[in-house]
Parts: C-alpha cells; sequence; structure tokens
C-alpha cells in the first residue's frame, strides 16, 4: 500500500482587492494540478479556500515516493552489436557497461530504422516533498494579477505583501524558500485537522460564504421587496467578509427620482450595497453586507445611509448639470475627446458609425431603420464628456439612452444608444432591439478594425484575454453573437473591408493582408461558438465553404449535424472525398471547361448527365438553404455513377486534353457541393457503409 500524505499550501497578505481573489485561486489549482502530472506524481484535483487576505490550496493523499517508472534507451543497430555467430562485438558490450547492465539483459527491438538494441531501466522518480519544495516559489510567483507591487528589496512581486506563507506535507513543515517572507509557525497539526481549526476563525470556504450571503440577502428582503441580488457584486462582496452579517437601511424617496440604472452604480460603487426592488420598481431599501460576528448594527447602518446620501446628493446633481444645455452641446465636444492614439477623437468615431449603420442597414435589409440608428450612432458617445459617466464609467450607454429620451428622441433611437455597448462579456445580455443591434456591431467592426490596425498580436489574444488590453476578442465575440442572435444576413468580409476603408490613411499597413488576419482571427471566435461539435472537422468543413455570413455558417452547421449519421450525407461525403483527392494531384494543371465532344467512355457520358440533370435543382434547395436535403441530391445524384465510374475510367490519362477534360468534370461535381456547403473531404475515416 501506497504511503500518502495530505498537502496544504496557505499564503497569507495584506488585503486583497475582492476581484483578485478567485482568479488567484483558479491559477493555484491548475498550477498544482498540471506540476504534479508532469512531474509524474500523478493526476490530482486540488481543492481551494479563500478570503481576501488568505489564499490555501489543498490535496488529499499525495504519495510520498512515486512509483519508479521505466524509460526504454537505444542503443547500436543489432546488425553491429553481435557478430555472425551472435557473439557481443565492442558496440554491445560498451552499451551495456554504460547502462549498468550486462549483455544478457540487452532486447531486440523493430524499428522503422531497422533492429536496433535496447534497455529497459527504472528510474525512481523524486519524492514529493523534493518537487514541492522546488515548485512552490515558482507557483506562487506565477498567480497573475492585474496589478502586482513590490513591498521589499527582495524583488518579489504580488498582488499585496505576503505577510507569511506555510506548506504543510502530512504534519511536515516544508522550508518554503519566497524572497524574504517569512514561514508561519504553527504546531504539528495534519493539513485537516489545520484546516479544521482555521475553519473556527472564520469561513474559509468561499462558496460556503457565498451562499451563506445570498440566503441572508434573501431572508433580509422577504416582506420589503422582490429582489436584492446582483450575482456580480455578490461575487465581489463574497470576497470581502470572512464572516458575513447583512442589515436593511434605507434613503430618503426623493432619489427615486434618480435613473435606476444610477441608483444601483451609486451603491454598488462606493459602499457595494445591494439595491432592492418591488413590483420591477426600485424602493428606497437597501441591503449591507458587513464583516464580524452578530453586533448592534444600528450605528453602521446610520453610517451607510448617511454616506449614501451624500453619494446621491452627488449623482443628483450630476443629473442637473448634465441635463441644463441642449444633448447636441456634447457633440462637438466629442472633437477634444481623443479615442486612441493615432485612431482620431470619438467626433471622427460617429462619422465612421454612422456610414457603417448605413451600410449594414442596407445590407441586412432593414433600411426602415436607417433614419433612427443614424441618429443613434451620433449620439452613441455623447455622454462620456457628462459628469455622471465621468463618476459612472459603468454607466456608458445607459446615460446615453437616458439623456436622450430627456432630450425628447424618439425610444428607438435612445434604446440604441442604451445597447450599443452590448454584449461587453461572454455571458452578457445581447441588445434586445435591431437598432441597438446594428449600432453595436458597427461600434464593434470600428474597434476591432481600429486596433488590430494599431498592432493588436491576433494569435496572442487567441490565447488568453489578459493579452488583449482593447478588448478585441471581446468585441469580435460580441459581433458574431449578436449576428446569430438576429439571425441578420450579413457578410462579414464586406463588413471589415467597409471598416478598413472608414478608417483611410489611419490603417498604415497592407489593407490586404490585414483583412485576411481580422478575417481569420473572427473566423477562429466562430468555430469556438460552433461548440464541441464532433467530429470536430465538420466545423473546418463548414467554415471552408460558403460566404462569411455568420447567420449561414450556423445554419449549414446546424443542418449538418443534424444528418451526419444518415447514409445519404457519408456518401456525399464520399463524393466529395474522391473528387477532391483527384483535384489535389492536380493543382498545376489548367483546367478549364467541361467539352462534351471529348467524352471516350460511357461512364464520362453518365457522370455527366448526372450533372446536368441534378445541378439546377442542387443549386436551388442551396439557395433556399435547405442544406439536409441538397446533401440527399447531392449524394442520390452521383455516388453510385461515380463509383462506376473510377472503376472503368483513368482520369489521370496519358492523353492531356482528355485529362483535362475528365479533371474538369470532376472540379465541377466537388464545387456544386463544397463551394457552398462544406468541404467534407476535410472529415476523418469517410466509410459508407
Amino acid at each position: 500500500m501506497k504511503d500518502t500524505r495530505d498537502f496544504l499550501l496557505e499564503i497569507a497578505t495584506e488585503d486583497m482587492p475582492a476581484g483578485y481573489v478567485r482568479p488567484a485561486l483558479k491559477d493555484l489549482e491548475q498550477s498544482f494540478s498540471k506540476g504534479l502530472e508532469a512531474s509524474g506524481i500523478g493526476k490530482f484535483s486540488p481543492v481551494s479556500f479563500g478570503t481576501k487576505n488568505l489564499l490555501i490550496c489543498y490535496i488529499k493523499g499525495l504519495p510520498v515516493a512515486p512509483e519508479a517508472s521505466s524509460k526504454e534507451i537505444v542503443g547500436p543497430p543489432k546488425r553491429i552489436a553481435f557478430d555472425k555467430d551472435n557473439n557481443p562485438t565492442k558496440q554491445a558490450i560498451g552499451f551495456a557497461k554504460n547502462q549498468g547492465v550486462e549483455t544478457g539483459d540487452l532486447k531486440v527491438k523493430k524499428t522503422s530504422k531497422g533492429e536496433y538494441m535496447v534497455i529497459q531501466k527504472k528510474e525512481q522518480g523524486r519524492t514529493a516533498k523534493e518537487l514541492l519544495q522546488e515548485k512552490i516559489p515558482d507557483i506562487i510567483k506565477g498567480i497573475r494579477f492585474p496589478k502586482t507591487m513590490r513591498w521589499d528589496d527582495s524583488g518579489l512581486k504580488f498582488a499585496r505583501p505576503i505577510e507569511s506563507v506555510l506548506a504543510l506535507f502530512g504534519k511536515e513543515r516544508l522550508n518554503i524558500k519566497l524572497g524574504n517572507v517569512p514561514q508561519k509557525k504553527v504546531a504539528p497539526l495534519f493539513p485537516s485537522q489545520y484546516l479544521k481549526k482555521l475553519k473556527k476563525t472564520c469561513m474559509i470556504d468561499w462558496k460556503k460564504r457565498k451562499k451563506k450571503i445570498k440566503d441572508k440577502i434573501l431572508k433580509a428582503v422577504k416582506g420589503i421587496g422582490e429582489k436584492a441580488i446582483d450575482e456580480n457584486l455578490l461575487g465581489e462582496v463574497t470576497f470581502m467578509v470572512d464572516s458575513p452579517e447583512v442589515f436593511v437601511g434605507e434613503f430618503d424617496k426623493k432619489f427615486l427620482d434618480l435613473p435606476g440604472g444610477v441608483l444601483k452604480a451609486s451603491m454598488a460603487k462606493h459602499q457595494r450595497i445591494f439595491p432592492v426592488s418591488k413590483n420591477g420598481r426600485l424602493i428606497n431599501k437597501f441591503i449591507a453586507v458587513v464583516d464580524g460576528k452578530k453586533r448592534k448594527n444600528n450605528k453602521v447602518r446610520k453610517n451607510y445611509e448617511k454616506i449614501l446620501e451624500a453619494k446621491l446628493k452627488d449623482s443628483l446633481f450630476f443629473l442637473n448639470e448634465d441635463t441644463k444645455n441642449p444633448l447636441t452641446d456634447n457633440i462637438l465636444q466629442l472633437k477634444d475627446l481623443i479615442f486612441h492614439k493615432g485612431l482620431g477623437s470619438m467626433f471622427e468615431k460617429i462619422e465612421r458609425l454612422k456610414k457603417l449603420c448605413s451600410f449594414i442597414c442596407d445590407k441586412s435589409g432593414e433600411s426602415s431603420l436607417k433614419t433612427d440608428i443614424e441618429r443613434a450612432a451620433e449620439l452613441s458617445k455623447i455622454d462620456l464628456v457628462t459628469h455622471m459617466v465621468g463618476e459612472f464609467p459603468s454607466l456608458q450607454g445607459v446615460m446615453g439612452g437616458e439623456y436622450a429620451l430627456r432630450s425628447g428622441e424618439n425610444k428607438n433611437v435612445a434604446t440604441a444608444v442604451r445597447e450599443h455597448y452590448l454584449p461587453q462579456g461572454a455571458d452578457d445580455d445581447l441588445p434586445q432591439s435591431k437598432a441597438g443591434a446594428i449600432l453595436a456591431i458597427s461600434d464593434k467592426i470600428d474597434n476591432v478594425v481600429g486596433f488590430s490596425g494599431m498592432g493588436v498580436d491576433m494569435e496572442k489574444i487567441k490565447i488568453s484575454g489578459s493579452l488583449d488590453p482593447f478588448g478585441t476578442r471581446r468585441n469580435a465575440f460580441g459581433i458574431i453573437r449578436i449576428i446569430k442572435d438576429k439571425s441578420f444576413r450579413l457578410n462579414l468580409d464586406e463588413l471589415i473591408e467597409k471598416g478598413i476603408e472608414l478608417y483611410g490613411v489611419k490603417i498604415k499597413v497592407d489593407t490586404v493582408k490585414f483583412r485576411n488576419q481580422i478575417v481569420d482571427y473572427v473566423k477562429d471566435r466562430i468555430d469556438f461558438l460552433m461548440g464541441d461539435v464532433r467530429p470536430l472537422e465538420l466545423k473546418k468543413a463548414v467554415l471552408k465553404s460558403g460566404s462569411f455570413d455568420v447567420a449561414d455558417i450556423f445554419k449549414r452547421q446546424e443542418a449538418l449535424v443534424g444528418i451526419k449519421e444518415e447514409r445519404y450525407f457519408l456518401e456525399a461525403a464520399k463524393v466529395v472525398e474522391r473528387t477532391g483527392n483527384i483535384l489535389k494531384g492536380a493543382k498545376k494543371e489548367k483546367i478549364g471547361e467541361v467539352e462534351e465532344g471529348l467524352f471516350k467512355e460511357g461512364p464520362e457520358r453518365l457522370v455527366w448527365d448526372a450533372y446536368l440533370n441534378s445541378k439546377n435543382k442542387i443549386q436551388d434547395l442551396i439557395k433556399k438553404e435547405k442544406y439536409d436535403e441538397a446533401t440527399r441530391e447531392y449524394a442520390g445524384a452521383f455516388y453510385e455513377v461515380l463509383h462506376d465510374f473510377f472503376g472503368k475510367v483513368l482520369v489521370n490519362t496519358e492523353d492531356g486534353p482528355l485529362r483535362l477534360n475528365r479533371l474538369a468534370m470532376m472540379k465541377a461535381i466537388n464545387a456544386l457541393y463544397t463551394e457552398r456547403v462544406a468541404d467534407l473531404a476535410l472529415l476523418p475515416q469517410i466509410v459508407v457503409k
């Protein structure tokens, strides 16, 4: 039976920003999991715990010493290792001696290069203790934070100063060398005992802590309102308190005249408190989460109410100041607001947006919305120069829509302004209105083109959003999600080209190469959003064919996934594969049009007749986006007749004109399906049973 021990790492710090803790715990879990597997110790699932000043990783049942592994060492070829009488030569003797074995221990292994002598050697891996002591400092240094700091002369960087580190392997305390950080001194305890003791002082299990906060809020809101849970804010306060308690406070009803978004932002930004609504409207109550044992909260509540009143007075002042002058006055101020160095002002951006919106309206068949959307584009950035957005940047768009309504703009315009930043994350809401969706697409296209032209590395941002400071990755996802949701028929090739055209001389790179880079990147994002399709090559097959019409790409994928187990799908794939394979070997050939007068074999005529008889019907089905029926028709037209053709006719004949004519026929049949539906030749192991 293996000797195993539990392991625990604790990093104690000064209070960290709430948003730093959960990602840091994920980093710890992943680093230990990958490190232990790579070191040969085994596969483990670390469990993390954390508070604003504690990061803890716990692993159960690590083997003290890993099992010995077997390693194959290849020696000399057999032909020189033994003579004709099968006696070992100097080469065999030398190899065996170097490996510490007898020549009789050598084995023969057949390889693609011939027979070689090999030896199997058992190697004892390093102990878990050795590996942990070596790897822990690097794992801690490798935790990623938005910002880090140095606090002594060791050069160590972390989110906040590290006060101590503790590593327990069983009852043994490991010596961890990490800058000038001291080791935490504790009585001899097993990791599980230490955790149990720690849990008595604070709630280190953040999942339980989050649930406790949520339960307490729901209990507190019962009877006074119906909704108080903001999941983002809940996630934040979870890492602001160790022993959560909640209380209900209130504020003057006059502040309910403020827009709901302003009320929520005022509460969330400064005090991290939860607004309460009733019958879909905010009421003059709030719920605060505080740290500490149960106590009289009257004094604390009054302090919260006093601070909130001051903040709401500020917000009311901002609202009054922002609405003193006509909304259009803000447009001229945008000339002095830089979008980004090298990309011009925000005024120039809205001029581009108006043209992009007009272009999209025409292309998507939404021309009736053009007047409203162009007006929304003109007003889309006006709130950036307001007092309110200066104080609450998260309200950009929201306040633009609010101020547009207060200035007498129609609801469609105001809604589009409010929605055009959506979505701002992978799980964020999408614009509900068509006007908002078109303005959002335009804004994101302009961002992607502009920032890509400033030198964003498309390959790096594929790897991680943390390497994407301008949000190019997020914008690309947003474009695709909106188009898919609204089923807009838009060719992204054309949109990207229009975006580049509108920037003009500001894009100082090879525009063709630049356009292709953006297109490839966006296609990669579509591939991701297509989900876990099996086989994976089916996604590639769909993306390789047709226009860059996002809605159509998803429609083709859905249709083919639904029929991929059908015999006629496999038959169609086989037709594409066989014709495609022949064309691969003829890339240098100048293939023209089919000339019927060159047919010499009966099967040639049969194949071409099948093409002529089915072409219009297949193209019509594809045009109507009936991809399943088109696939069935394609398979029925060509599978059997081509099978017979390939058995009787040599395509790559020595007769040049005849060969080119047969290749032209293969090209026509292949293109009939692959140009608009999918290149099914990319699928692995196409077998028709």
